[in-house]
């Protein structure tokens, strides 16, 4: 039987530097929105709407941003109910 590494936690999501993916792909859109606008008004947003988004996300659970991406239907879960199922058997 081959041995595979076990990493250590499980549940952590990919960060660079201290930045979760969550955040870096709200600040790509924010600079591609100001990018699309070209504007140099728009171009404060770009910092703006990051550190907003990461002050809102520090008081929330984790994983809240994918339970709204799940909730208004941008995202499926796969291997589980739908959300409406009132009965489940396992």
């Amino acid at each position: 039987m081959e041995s595979v590494p076990v990493p250590r936690y499980l549940h952590l999501p990919i960060q660079i530097l201290w930045f979760d993916m969550e955040d870096i792909a709200v600040f790509i859109v924010s600079y591609v929105l100001a990018m699309a606008m070209s504007s140099i008004y728009v171009l404060p947003f770009c910092i703006a709407l990051p550190v907003l988004f990461m002050r809102v996300k520090s008081r929330r659970p984790r994983g809240f941003l994918r339970h709204l991406l799940y909730q208004y239907g941008f995202q499926k879960l796969e291997g589980y109910p739908p959300a409406m199922t009132s009965r489940f058997e396992e």
